[in-house]
């Protein structure tokens, strides 16, 4: 049986495009369950050219009101209504509005909460930031969410307003401490490729995915890539060590696979067939954040053609 995991609680970033859209449905089947707690994320560029209006703690309901009109509040609502259709937010949850003055900015940070009778949340967050990335990754530092989903664009929809450039997705996987899921032409049905190394975190890595891929139904395949055939052994037993620490908190494997050649041209084309690649990354810690080194993991990030996931 599964190990239960309480309080899951997801963090997707949403810009109004529709690769955000498609990680949005990504979230709602990893947060399906009875336990998962869902924050969606908008960020918007401060705006001295609103002029004041009332006070928030004097005049609450018509706060919201000009909330409501903020750019990036439509891209959210829209977000919401997607979960509406997916049967994840339903009309009986409460709703309750939340504001927190911003220097230099009169209408602040604001959030938009549904609350469902078994304690649930979902939570419209529009906060104001100078810059995006940076407020991603406050926010993640702040909620510690098992999982933070930002969607890379395709290149095909003209960027706005606290729209993703492709170096934010990749700045929050390289500098936040968790877990992050960059989704690019994310497709829902094709499981998890976990590579994996005989390091330790590959391995916890490798456990943090099959609780994720669970959540979702999501069937998980394991990778050992090495350098030279006089390295299969130390591959396989790679792969033999993920899948005991699989099974371990009740996931079974679907495959598994070690092959010989560059890990990363070999990650990158093996990927090719799966929804998400999971990768581990080697970190160093700087000041209260951490970074990856020059590594197999930030190198399958820039250049994959579909979703990867660094679990931590």
């Amino acid at each position: 049986m599964l190990e239960r995991e309480e309080d899951f609680s997801i963090l997707v970033y949403i810009d109004g495009t529709e690769g955000a859209v498609r990680a949005l449905r990504y979230a709602a089947r990893i947060g399906a369950g009875t336990d998962g707690d869902l924050t969606l994320l908008y960020v918007r560029p401060l705006d001295r050219s609103v002029a004041p209006g009332p006070s928030p703690a004097a005049d609450d309901a018509t706060h919201l009101d000009r909330a409501r009109e903020l750019p990036g509040m439509k891209a959210l609502r829209q977000a919401r209504d997607v979960l509406v259709d997916l049967g994840y937010l339903a009309a009986n949850w409460q709703e309750s509005f939340r504001h927190t003055n911003v220097i230099g900015d009169p209408l602040g940070d604001n959030m938009i909460v549904y609350t469902s009778a078994d304690g649930r949340s979902i939570t419209l967050k529009l906060m104001v930031s100078p810059s995006i990335s940076l407020a991603i990754l406050d926010e993640c530092e702040v909620g510690r969410y098992d999982i933070v989903i930002v969607a890379k664009p395709d290149g095909t929809t003209s960027p706005g307003p606290g729209a993703v450039e492709p170096d934010i997705a990749e700045t929050v996987a390289i500098e936040h401490s968790g877990t992050v899921l960059v989704a690019r032409s994310l497709e829902e049905s094709h499981g998890h490729l976990v590579c994996v190394t005989n390091a330790e975190e590959s391995v916890r890595a490798a456990r943090r995915d099959a609780r994720i891929a669970a959540r979702c139904a999501c069937p998980v395949y394991l990778l050992s890539v090495a350098a030279n055939r006089a390295e299969l052994p130390a591959a396989e037993r790679a792969l033999d060590d993920a899948e005991r620490a699989i099974e371990g908190v009740g996931v079974r494997i679907s495959g598994r696979k070690a092959v010989v050649g560059d890990p990363v041209a070999a990650i990158i084309e093996e990927g090719r067939s799966y929804s998400v690649i999971v990768l581990s990354a080697a970190r160093r810690r700087t000041g209260w954040r951490r970074f990856f080194t020059i590594s197999t993991a930030y190198r399958v990030l820039q250049n994959a053609h579909n979703s990867v996931m660094i679990a931590r």
